[in-house]
């Protein structure tokens, strides 16, 4: 017959009085300051083009050579943030256009309508609310969709 041992730790009773929680240490308020690098340092400049973002900053290759983390150098790419303005196909099967992704609950199912919503648009309609464009492609695969 195996013994089982069994510890069970009561923490703050009869332990004298108790010290208040400690509070978490501060987050350097300082960060890292961008050093830029030398752009031969970087190796031949980048193809990839630079884009608009919708807050008006530059996204893509910004053309600054960084000096990284690891203390090499390297191209600067940088993603436009999110805004609220921004549609995304959301949902199990992505099958939602949504500016709220995080809130859309949906079943996970498999249809032969939804394979019509993967090169569908996603985007602001007349109206301000994120919605499918309706194309002619898009509603003929729905009028006729795919076999699973």
């Amino acid at each position: 017959m195996r013994a089982a041992l069994i510890v069970v730790a009561v923490l703050g009773v009869g332990c004298g009085p108790k010290s208040p929680p400690k509070p978490p240490p501060d987050p350097d308020p300082t960060p890292d300051p961008v050093v830029e690098c030398d752009a031969g340092a970087c190796g031949p400049r980048l193809g990839m083009p630079t884009e608009q973002c919708a807050d008006g900053s530059v996204g893509g290759n910004t053309g600054r050579c960084l000096k990284q983390p690891d203390g090499a150098c390297g191209w600067e790419i940088r993603e436009c943030p999110a805004t609220a303005s921004d549609c995304v196909a959301t949902g199990c099967n992505g099958t939602v256009c949504s500016d709220t992704p995080s809130d859309v609950v949906t079943t996970c199912e498999i249809r032969p309508e939804y394979a019509c919503y993967r090169d569908a648009v996603c985007e602001r309609q007349a109206g301000g609310a994120c919605g499918w464009t309706q194309t002619a492609e898009l509603s003929a695969c729905l009028a006729h969709p795919p076999a699973l």
